[in-house]
């Protein structure tokens, strides 16, 4: 990029801090469904990924649950966030630094055999020595980690919901572990034959593109993150393009963390940028149609607000209930 692109693309940058979002909300049919999400179900008044806490997000609006996997040694899905407690994630959970949630993942402590990937433990070794804690509590919450099995038996009684997000936990490296885990899902899904839309989420085309080709009777999103830094062209990162270059019907993009400068900002020009970039391929290309734009993980009110009059198709956030809330006020259909 020559030095006076880059000047142009910064000045661009530099406007964009002072505009607000619009006052209207796009047009959209009142027909389309937009997707109300429980990012973990409920996680800022009940533990997350457990059956209360998904329970509470469907009391308080959503129709749709969205859930992390990880897989064991003796091969059973399990409902978990941290596929390896040492990660700088896990970690920074485990500091309670996770905003937002009342609970944190309780490890075992950092000198223990028991301390590594959720894939090098059975499950009888991940139930005993892993839990959910309280922040600036000491007392373990009496809660066992549900599997995927308890979760399907669960999920099909509830009329309520339309669609279930899969993040699936495991890292790009092990593509083997990721075909056992969709094994597991996709019997499952045969067993209990559920109504609702099973959409898997990873982020790298080493998971995605195998599981594609093995297992296509699921939807799929290669999740989209900005980088760290002043990201001058958002739309490098685009979410639609992706969908459309792997033939996926819906693009999730993620909220930037704090180590994006102006990542709010950055954000919503994404998403303004993928609204457009949406509706142009759908009209042109008609049988490779990206039916959702989905963003996450969001949590202010303000923001909420601001995608839905952007034109965005769903949110995945840690208060269904706030999402709620606005999307009846703009007479969505949820």
């Amino acid at each position: 990029m020559s030095s006076e692109n880059s000047l142009k693309l910064l000045w661009i940058w530099i406007k964009k801090l002072f505009e607000r979002c619009p006052k209207k909300k796009i047009a959209k049919k009142q027909t389309d469904l937009f997707i109300v999400c429980g990012h973990r179900g409920s996680p800022t008044k009940e533990i997350e990924n457990t059956i209360p806490s998904f329970d509470l997000a469907i009391k308080e609006g959503a129709n749709s649950i969205e859930t992390d996997l990880c897989i064991t040694k003796d091969k059973i899905v399990v409902l978990w966030h941290d596929w390896n407690p040492n990660d700088t994630v896990a970690l920074l959970r485990e500091k309670e630094l996770e905003p937002d949630v009342k609970y944190k993942p309780l490890f075992p402590d950092h000198f223990s055999d028991y301390r590594k990937e959720i894939s090098k433990l059975t499950l009888s070794e991940f139930l005993q020595n892993y839990h959910y804690i309280e922040k600036e509590s000491s007392i373990p919450e009496n809660i066992e980690i549900s599997t995927l099995k308890d979760f399907f038996e669960w999920a099909v009684k509830k009329e309520e919901l339309q669609q279930i997000f899969f993040d699936l936990k495991v890292p790009s490296s092990n593509t083997e572990l990721s075909i056992d885990l969709m094994q597991e899902v996709k019997k499952l899904a045969d067993q209990f034959k559920p109504k609702f839309k099973i959409i898997i989420e990873t982020y790298s085309t080493k998971i995605l593109l195998p599981l594609k080709e093995k297992f296509p009777g699921f939807s799929y999103s290669l999740d989209v993150e900005l980088p760290p830094g002043i990201v001058l062209l958002p739309r490098k990162y685009s979410g639609v393009k992706k969908a459309l270059k792997y033939l996926n019907d819906i693009a999730i993009i993620l909220r930037p963390r704090f180590t994006t400068i102006a990542n709010w900002v950055t954000f919503r020009r994404l998403i303004n940028f993928e609204v457009k970039k949406q509706r142009r391929c759908n009209r042109k290309y008609p049988d490779k149609q990206v039916k959702y734009i989905v963003g996450g993980t969001i949590n202010r009110e303000s923001e909420i607000d601001c995608l839905i009059k952007l034109g965005i198709d769903g949110i995945q956030t840690d208060y269904p209930a706030r999402l709620y809330a606005l999307v009846k006020q703009y007479n969505l259909k949820s």
